[in-house]
């Protein structure tokens, strides 16, 4: 290579958009509300680098839960953006404060803001079919009862739930559900977690199980992990299959 190339080359290299072209797009996240009868629900809304997988995924924090940009809510969020899906995250406790009571009005506020954050990416252009829930403790239960009531979610995870939880009502919509049992959880015990699978499939919802061995009730990074790898390859083959 002559010195006038050299030179280019290394012009070039200096450029600030240089080193960022070659290097692979991350997906972006911004705080951001949303109307639930007439509540303002804050939540933060992930978008994949690309178009992605044209699906939409709803994720349920549990008890005590907040929403920020850090942690394992915010990587497991930033983990499904990166696989190509839309993300919100409300803090639904902002539709009703939570008393450690739980009356029913309450426990239907919290399943509404599910409901409505998948009406708010379906009014944005994403196809019904192709929208999930997903939900962590006190949050699965919000998101897998309310995706089998009133919400247009096509299909729902819950992690580390119950019957302890809340009593789940008769499901109204039959739609694909996976559970995924901490295999050491003394919070949410193992039995209560069978007992709501034998409730679901009873009432003939499709239903798969999954267990971390090993977990606890708050999970590692590792375990995290694990919960990504699972809940993914459930949504690949539902909501994020490729478009006819």
């Amino acid at each position: 290579m002559d010195r006038r190339s050299l030179l280019l080359a290394a012009a070039a290299a200096a450029l600030p958009g240089a080193a960022r072209a070659q290097q692979p797009a991350e997906p972006t996240y911004e705080g951001m509300t949303f109307d639930s009868h007439g509540k303002p629900i804050r939540a933060i809304h992930y978008r994949p680098a690309g178009p992605g997988r044209r699906a939409a995924i709803v994720m349920m924090h549990g008890s005590g839960g907040r929403i920020r940009n850090a942690g394992p809510w915010h990587e497991l969020a930033m983990r499904f953006a990166g696989d190509g899906y839309e993300v919100l995250t409300p803090l639904y406790t902002d539709a009703f404060p939570d008393d450690g009571v739980r009356p029913q009005r309450m426990m239907e506020a919290w399943r509404d803001v599910g409901e409505h954050a998948i009406d708010w990416f379906i009014a944005r252009g994403v196809d019904r079919r192709r929208t999930g829930m997903f939900g962590y403790s006190l949050g699965s239960y919000v998101a897998v009862d309310g995706a089998l009531g009133n919400s247009r979610a096509a299909a729902a995870i819950g992690l580390a739930g119950g019957v302890d939880v809340y009593t789940p009502r008769r499901p109204r919509r039959r739609i694909p559900v996976l559970i995924i049992r901490a295999g050491n959880d003394t919070h949410v015990l193992p039995r209560n977690t069978a007992a709501w699978v034998e409730f679901l499939r009873e009432n003939d919802i499709p239903v798969d199980v999954e267990v971390i061995d090993g977990a606890g009730h708050l999970l590692t990074p590792p375990e995290w992990a694990e919960v990504f790898a699972r809940s993914a390859a459930f949504y690949a083959g539902n909501i994020g299959r490729p478009e006819d």
